[in-house]
């Protein structure tokens, strides 16, 4: 009995080994949707409904679009190098489907490793205000993609700075 009690928790620790490497391997993605034409046609079709539903937007000179968020309007000064930034954010596809979210995540901005589409991006944005960003992929995780994130994948994400020190 004592033998088989072993056995049981070798294999167990061994499933579980064996599921978080495979966890932290890199997604291998073939789909063959996911290219850069592909990508400037949904970026170019999210343009024409924003038109259509006369909704405003911005964008900068790299391309990243954004809708700020009329109802959480901040104040103070916007992001800097350096700060320490709490926020809110959600990020998700094209289709709108959620890959990640936080109600509260701290970093050090410029030093914390974050894709250059945030890094730019919040820097439009002070304590209390909230906007939705069009990331192009050059700007988020570009042609590798990243985990379960597609290569050529424009991404949503949603940001509300909660507290900049």
């Amino acid at each position: 009995m004592k033998r088989l009690n072993t056995i049981i928790k070798l294999c167990v620790f061994a499933l579980i080994v064996v599921v978080t490497i495979a966890s932290c391997k890199k997604a291998e993605n073939t789909d063959s949707t996911y290219t850069a034409e592909n990508e400037a046609a949904l970026i170019k079709s999210w343009k024409a409904k924003m038109k259509t539903d006369k909704v405003a937007y911005d964008s900068t000179a790299t391309k990243i679009y954004y809708i700020l968020d009329k109802t959480k309007i901040g104040t103070g000064a916007n992001v800097k190098s350096g700060n320490t930034v709490t926020v809110k954010y959600s990020g998700a596809f094209m289709d709108g489907s959620i890959f990640d979210s936080s109600d509260s995540f701290t970093y050090i901005h410029k030093t914390t490793r974050l894709i250059s589409g945030w890094e730019e991006g919040i820097e439009l944005l002070n304590k209390g205000s909230r906007a939705t960003f069009l990331f192009p992929s050059v700007l988020a995780y570009g042609s590798g993609g990243y985990y379960s994130i597609p290569p050529y994948s424009p991404l949503f994400f949603v940001i509300e700075v909660v507290d900049i020190k």
